[in-house]
C-alpha cells in the first residue's frame, strides 16, 4: 500500500527496502497457505473412488499452461491410467508433481514433461510425473520429501519446500509412497504409488 501511494516520491533506497518487505510478506504468506495445505491433507478424511489420472493430468496442465502461453512446452499424458484414491488429495498431488516440472523446465526454451505408469518388480502400478529440467544431485534425494527442504535458492526458482512434503503425506494416506530420481542437468523423475491393486495402466511414456 505504501509502496503504491508514495512511491512517486520515495528515493531508490526506500522503494527498493518497500519493495523488499512486500515480497518477503507474499513469500509468508505463499508459506503460510503451504503450510495450511499441508494440515489438511493430513486431516482430510478420506473418500476413496475410482480417479482418472490421465483425465486429471490434462486438465491441470491445461489450468497451469493458462499461467505462461508463451512457453514451448510437449506434455504427454499416457492414457487410462487410473487408481483408487480420494479426488481431492490426488488432484493436490498431481497439481503438486506438474506444477514442479513446469517451473524447474522454465529456463529451457524447449521442455518436455510426461506423465503415465509402469508396473514395479513387486507388483505395485507406479505412477510418474518426469520432466527434462535442470534435476538435482540425487546425494541429496532424501531431503526433498520433508517439509521447508530445498536444493535450489528461491531467488532460482521460488517455492516453500512443502510441494513434495504434501505429496508423500498424501502418497503415505493411501497405503503409499513416493520418491524421486535424477541428474543434474538432465531432469527429475517422481514416481508415486498408493494402495497395493489400487492403480490401473500400465503404459510407459517413451522418452
Amino acid at each position: 500500500m505504501a509502496l503504491e501511494e508514495y512511491g512517486d516520491k520515495l528515493e531508490a533506497e526506500g522503494r527498493g527496502y518497500l519493495e523488499r518487505v512486500r515480497a518477503a510478506a507474499q513469500r509468508m504468506g505463499h508459506l503460510i497457505d503451504d503450510i495450511l495445505e499441508l494440515s489438511r491433507v493430513s486431516r482430510h478424511a478420506m473418500r476413496r473412488e475410482r480417479v482418472d489420472l490421465s483425465r486429471l493430468a490434462a486438465e491441470l496442465m491445461e489450468e497451469i499452461r493458462e499461467g505462461d502461453l508463451l512457453r514451448r512446452v510437449e506434455v504427454a499424458i499416457a492414457p487410462d491410467c487410473a487408481a483408487e484414491g480420494d479426488p481431492r488429495l490426488l488432484r493436490v498431488l498431481l497439481q503438486n508433481l506438474l506444477e514442479n516440472a513446469w517451473k524447474y523446465t522454465a529456463r529451457q526454451a524447449e521442455a518436455r514433461i510426461d506423465f503415465g505408469s509402469e508396473r514395479l518388480d513387486t507388483g505395485e502400478t507406479a505412477f510418474f510425473v518426469r520432466d527434462d529440467g535442470v534435476g538435482f544431485d540425487m546425494q541429496y534425494a532424501d531431503r526433498l520429501f520433508s517439509p521447508f527442504q530445498r536444493l535450489h535458492s528461491p531467488e532460482e526458482f521460488p517455492g516453500s519446500g512443502i510441494g513434495l512434503a504434501t505429496v508423500a503425506r498424501i502418497a503415505h494416506r493411501h497405503g503409499g509412497r513416493a520418491w524421486a530420481e535424477s541428474a543434474v542437468g538432465q531432469g527429475t523423475t517422481v514416481r508415486f504409488t498408493l494402495a497395493h491393486g489400487s492403480g490401473e495402466g500400465t503404459r510407459r511414456v517413451p522418452r
